[in-house]
């Protein structure tokens, strides 16, 4: 879909690239996710609520928070 996507680059704002080389010993970033079970699946119409099929990525926000 994006196969001639080109994005612009400013030339002022290059970084030196010798700096992120593989032998250059510094870790860019790291990625955590921790495993998450299978519990099932949300109905169709409480997962549109929630936003999310799977329950045991509901989050509430209290209700209380902003006031």
């Amino acid at each position: 879909m994006y196969s001639k996507f080109v994005p612009y680059m400013n030339p002022e704002e290059y970084m030196d690239p010798s700096i992120f080389t593989a032998d250059s010993g510094k870790r860019l970033a790291q990625a955590y996710v921790p495993m998450q079970p299978y519990i099932g699946l949300l109905p169709l119409k409480v997962a549109l609520q929630k936003g999310t099929v799977f329950p045991n990525l509901v989050i509430p926000y209290p209700d209380n928070q902003y006031k």
